[in-house]
């Protein structure tokens, strides 16, 4: 079946240390002129598509808001679809808006959502999480990251230290919504209109991108550019081919006769 979409992720891939990867815009445009639907990944969940596009921009590389795809977007996604479902939300405030049009429900929610709101962490706030749970709601978060890095290592903590804590006292597993979760990748594809086999996800991150698709059942392309320059071991998922770059991205496709002809 020739290829439809291309899920591409950001940062590492399209983008590195602020800056536009060689070749990255060129990748882009030629996709368009290909006829391919191009979804752009992100984990991010406290900015919403307007921020980060904005912010692609300042690092060259020229991306439609619409064409972005966040964590906090599947997370929202997903709750909308449970009909009527309700929710609480501990989320940073840039996040709560993607909720908008979702009942809410501080006491009895269906389900409560977790995101990095850090220096609000507290026990009062997690202590009342912990109650909507033991109550039944269903735990759902962007992401269980456990700490932030700087340019010297893990910094501070993050959401996923307090969601781990919550899992065991509440006795459930949180819905992950970010990448390598399915409900991520499903979440892309029903927004571009194709099935897993119809789409190709590009990504330097072995775990989140490459390993997700794997689940996913979507084939899938490492760039040797951001975390795919590190050693992996053995085990790691296998990507579908390897490129130095998203540069070399559609003379690959051609070549691989993966594109309509």
């Amino acid at each position: 079946m020739a290829l439809k979409a291309l899920l591409i992720d950001i940062d590492g891939t399209l983008i590195f240390r602020g800056e536009a990867i060689v070749g990255a815009n060129r990748a882009l445009q030629e996709a368009a002129e290909a006829g391919l639907a191009v979804r752009l990944l992100t984990n991010i969940s406290a900015r919403l598509p307007h921020h980060i596009a904005a912010g692609l921009r300042a690092g060259g590389i020229l991306v439609p808001e619409d064409a972005i795809q966040t964590a906090g977007m599947a997370c929202s996604a997903h709750i909308r679809g449970q009909p009527g479902a309700s929710c609480h939300l501990l989320v940073p405030d840039a996040m709560a808006g993607l909720f908008e049009g979702i009942r809410r429900d501080d006491r009895q929610p269906d389900f409560v959502v977790v995101g990095d709101v850090a220096e609000r962490f507290d026990y009062a706030l997690l202590n009342d999480v912990f109650r909507m749970l033991r109550d039944g709601a269903r735990l759902v978060v962007p992401h269980r990251n456990l700490y932030w890095f700087d340019g010297e290592g893990p910094a501070r903590l993050d959401a996923g230290a307090f969601i781990v804590g919550l899992e065991a006292a509440a006795g459930q597993t949180a819905v992950v919504t970010g990448k390598p979760s399915p409900v991520f990748f499903q979440a892309a594809l029903d927004a571009v209109g194709v099935t897993a086999d119809e789409a190709l996800v590009v990504g330097d991150d072995l775990l989140t991108d490459i390993e997700g698709a794997r689940a996913s059942g979507i084939a899938s392309v490492l760039v040797r550019t951001g975390k795919g320059e590190t050693p992996r071991a053995s085990e790691a998922a296998a990507p579908s081919a390897e490129l130095q770059s998203i540069a070399g991205l559609m003379p690959y496709l051609r070549d691989a006769g993966h594109l309509a002809r």
